[in-house]
């Protein structure tokens, strides 16, 4: 018989968010058990790009990032380890004048809100980026936006959060959140129960599958980003720069390369829930290309039933699936033709990840009155690797003191059905 555990929080999901939440938990003397499926950061938190951006944010999530930023400046000193943070910006070019328009507009919210934020003329482009051959008007520059390396940065955490007392089972797929009376009472798990008064959901794409089963209808769809590596170049700039496609140059010398453009794989969650993402998808229909593959026939059953998802939760220890080949090959020549110094670059490797898209693109960090005792960090739509220090925080006060620091009004969850608008308001 196994027996069972107790804790004072359990936290569902060990990607950043959710380790960043034990760490902040355990330094504040929490009981914490982190129950992942599959491995520690398995799956977006060490697929995403490596930006730490707050350039381009929804005005309703810049407040987060640039409180998330604070935190990256000294998380490598806080944590005693090596994360290749390194601050050297972020720029966005623009080619027509409505877009100089839209990017004007956001820089000036942004310096309202004190992130130094300029928008650049074409030769001042050519001074912080020489022998850049970009064909464009102008572009927008936030200097002490950053990149991290992720593959360093979640076992760091993870061993920080360890050591300050944080349990982490892996390999423990939660099956069901346990309710008696109102509140939260525990998880169920495939290592047995586990009783605790406080459950943190930050289970990334599995989320909203999880909290169906709670009566909590979280919607989002799951976005497929893909992204490659190549071969060490000679220095070009340690700006992440974004003209079209975008690359950041890591220490070594090599460049992550990516684009905005996503891979939507269908399940039966985005046919039941395409009204909620209908503005969204038709605003970025050029940017998505919908797929029909076997994981919408595997995911299927486990919409239903909790028996069926807790089958896939196991058939899915870490989600890995194919990145689009032919669209980072063109991402390649896109890079090699803006910037002739990566002339020489070739794809040195590729991966992709699920990322859990919002209908607004805004993250859901909320403590529930019903079930009481239940808190939500999901939802990221692909910011999650750059806000997830603030978020963790977040969700950390959220338990502790039942509201953060923090107005968190825009990511309540009530949003998806008081007749909110919905629509997405990022400009990047």
């Amino acid at each position: 018989m196994i027996k069972e555990r107790h804790a004072d929080v359990v936290i569902v999901g060990a990607g950043i968010v959710g380790t960043a939440t034990a760490f902040y938990l355990a330094s504040r003397g929490v009981s914490a058990i982190v129950c992942e499926k599959g491995e520690v950061g398995g799956e977006q938190s060490t697929r995403n790009w490596g930006f730490v951006r707050q350039q381009g944010r929804d005005p309703r999530e810049l407040p987060l990032m640039m409180q998330s930023n604070a935190i990256w400046c000294g998380l490598a000193r806080e944590l005693n380890e090596d994360l290749e943070f390194i601050q050297a910006g972020n720029l966005v070019t623009f080619a027509t004048e409505h877009e100089r328009e839209r990017w004007g507009a956001w820089a000036a919210h942004a310096n309202a809100q004190g992130l130094a934020t300029r928008v650049l003329e074409r030769r001042e482009i050519d001074a912080i980026l020489p022998g850049h051959r970009m064909d464009v008007l102008g572009a927008v520059y936030t200097p002490n936006d950053a990149q991290a390396e992720p593959h360093k940065v979640m076992p760091a955490l993870k061993r920080a959060a360890q050591g300050r007392g944080a349990r982490f089972l892996t390999n423990c797929a939660v099956f069901g959140i346990d309710v008696e009376a109102g509140a939260v009472s525990g998880v169920s798990t495939e290592q047995g129960r586990i009783r605790a008064p406080i459950v943190v959901v930050a289970a990334g794409v599995w989320s909203s599958r999880l909290l169906r089963f709670a009566g909590i209808d979280l919607p989002t769809v799951w976005i497929r980003g893909s992204v490659a590596r190549t071969t060490p170049v000679p220095p070009i700039s340690h700006i992440a720069t974004w003209s079209g496609v975008a690359f950041r140059q890591r220490r070594d010398g090599s460049l992550n390369v990516a684009t905005r453009s996503a891979d939507h794989d269908l399940i039966i969650d985005s046919m039941l829930d395409f009204r909620r993402f209908r503005a969204g998808f038709r605003d970025n229909k050029r940017d998505i290309r919908v797929h029909v593959r076997r994981l919408f026939f595997q995911t299927l059953a486990g919409r239903f039933s909790q028996e069926a998802f807790a089958r896939e939760l196991m058939s899915h220890r870490v989600l890995d699936p194919e990145p689009n080949h032919a669209v980072l090959q063109q991402v390649l020549a896109g890079v090699q033709a803006m910037m002739p110094a990566a002339a020489g670059a070739r794809i040195e490797r590729t991966w992709a990840g699920y990322i859990d898209m919002t209908p607004d693109m805004l993250p859901t960090l909320d403590r529930l009155e019903h079930p009481a005792g239940l808190v939500l960090a999901t939802g990221f739509s692909g910011h999650g690797f750059g806000l997830g220090p603030a978020a963790g925080k977040a969700a950390c006060e959220l338990v502790m003191d039942g509201r953060a620091a923090m107005d968190l009004d825009a990511f309540r969850y009530r949003r998806f059905h008081d007749g909110s608008d919905l629509r997405p308001h990022t400009v990047v």
